[in-house]
């Protein structure tokens, strides 16, 4: 046991390490100079040097990683272009907001799915089934930025129900969270509905049919738990969809977030903040991972007596 969990953090430092280089190598290949962005336009090229040096872009590539690499096993890492705030404190900052969004979205999005996938295996091929079946379609068609939008002038511009913009309250949770929800929910509500119809069809379920009984706790007690497994492991799948989802839904909600702090950044070649952003979401994404992995093998005994 001990082996394979240390095997497993690893694995988790390796994908991290190898998603912050990637980012660092692309960011500084990629046309833009910072020295240039943060001077005004007609700057003398002797200020736009001292910027550089100031900036630390001066020196070779592979200098630049090495310093970076350095910093960041001391857990420094290294302030904004513009204002030198630092990096570190900004990106802690916004990480509680987007996981509050990301978490809430994947509550209402498992919501969805076991409900309507139970609805829609109740009576296979029903009208039930062929509606959330075309709900499942109908979502999963339906861009993120573009339901957002149209929350927003439904329900804030023209009803005035929720904010349409920044996290002022626990209403400015509910557009960007229906969003995410909604976009997130037609393969889990598809996997459920196979899921409850496979398990209709088990020794088990059939043999508690026989004793009598009811339908509604059949599937409300036997058949809810294995239809909860497959929910579990898409989630872990769907954590990195679900962060790159969020950077477009907190930059049209305006949410503050690590999404929207990374966007931000981009405009102005902010590399250190990029990093942080990167780093700090590619973190969020192995922990959660992890966590999957072990409420999976908690609610699944066969996966445990697999590994043992």
């Amino acid at each position: 046991m001990i082996v394979r969990l240390a095997f497993r953090l690893a694995q988790m430092l390796f994908v991290i390490l190898a998603v912050v280089t990637i980012a660092f190598f692309v960011l500084r290949i990629a046309a833009g100079d910072p020295a240039r962005l943060v001077n005004p336009p007609g700057t003398p090229e002797e200020i736009i040097t001292q910027t550089r040096r100031r900036l630390g872009t001066d020196q070779p590539l592979l200098g630049q990683y090495v310093t970076f690499l350095g910093n960041l096993i001391r857990g420094d890492l290294g302030t904004t272009f513009r204002g030198s705030l630092p990096v570190r404190d900004a990106v802690l900052a916004a990480l509680p907001n987007t996981l509050a969004l990301a978490g809430l979205a994947v509550l209402a999005a498992a919501g969805i799915a076991l409900v309507l996938g139970a609805l829609a295996a109740w009576r296979p091929n029903g009208s039930l089934d062929r509606t959330v079946l075309g709900y499942s379609a109908l979502a999963q068609a339906t861009p993120a930025f573009w339901l957002g939008l149209v929350l927003v002038m439904f329900f804030s511009l023209e009803l005035r129900w929720f904010p349409a913009i920044d996290m002022t309250g626990p209403r400015s949770f509910v557009l960007p969270v229906v969003t995410l929800a909604v976009t997130l929910s037609p393969i889990l509500v598809r996997t459920v509905r196979q899921s409850f119809i496979e398990t209709q069809g088990e020794d088990f379920f059939r043999a508690a049919r026989a004793r009598g009984l009811g339908e509604v706790r059949l599937f409300t007690v036997h058949a809810l738990k294995m239809a909860s497994l497959p929910v579990i492991t898409l989630i872990g799948l769907q954590l990195g969809f679900l962060l790159a989802g969020a950077v477009v839904v907190e930059a049209i909600f305006n949410w503050p977030g690590i999404g929207k702090l990374i966007l931000d950044a981009l405009g102005s070649r902010d590399f250190p903040m990029i990093q942080g952003g990167v780093l700090v979401a590619a973190i969020a994404f192995v922990v959660l991972n992890f966590v999957v992995d072990l409420l999976y093998r908690l609610l699944d005994p066969r996966v445990r007596v697999g590994a043992s």
